[in-house]
């Protein structure tokens, strides 16, 4: 692990998201990979600006197997700041793919439409799992934590199965490794 340390903020690199990184642009032999990468970090700093919106800050940056994670600074965010923050990498994702088609580039619109989309799925490491969690916690909190954990299951099931379905017809194993990766992520 690589961890760069300042007065205010940490800076944490898991050698498993090297591994996954590497691999991914490995096997991809194409410009996708990078294209997912630029991605994943405009969706970050959507994060980083929503923090700044909401007059926040992380104190930490985790970048591991299943992807970015954020620790916000000392004291809890309001549920609604928090959900703001939450949103931040989607909408950025999701600006991001209005402005490519409207830019003719379709393809690179349907990266960040597809890593939006994906991460509001309620998987608990994904931001729709966050999400999810935190309106079952403030609107039925005796059986949220159940609710959140069902769905997440189901979805893991879900994309399990879809996951083992491409690989059967088209050899490409990249949604089970994610899926892997997600469940498994380090804490």
């Amino acid at each position: 692990m690589i961890v760069v340390q300042t007065k205010s903020f940490r800076l944490g690199i898991r050698f498993s998201f090297l591994a996954v990184l590497f691999f991914m642009l490995e096997i991809s032999r194409s410009d996708w990979g990078l294209w997912c990468v630029s991605c994943c970090i405009l969706h970050e700093l959507g994060h980083f600006t929503a923090f700044a919106l909401v007059g926040s800050r992380p104190k930490e940056l985790w970048l591991e197997a299943g992807g970015m994670r954020m620790v916000p600074a000392a004291g809890l965010l309001s549920p609604g700041k928090e959900a703001f923050v939450l949103c931040g990498g989607c909408l950025v994702n999701f600006l991001s793919a209005g402005l490519l088609f409207l830019l003719s580039c379709p393809r690179a619109a349907g990266f960040h439409l597809f890593l939006g989309s994906f991460n509001l799925f309620p998987l608990k490491s994904l931001d729709g799992g966050r999400l999810l969690a935190l309106l079952l916690e403030q609107k039925a909190p005796s059986a949220g934590a159940i609710i959140s954990s069902g769905a997440h299951w189901l979805c893991a099931a879900l994309f399990g199965a879809l996951g083992l379905w491409v690989l059967k017809m088209t050899g490409n194993f990249t949604l089970l490794l994610t899926l892997f990766c997600l469940l498994f992520q380090e804490k």
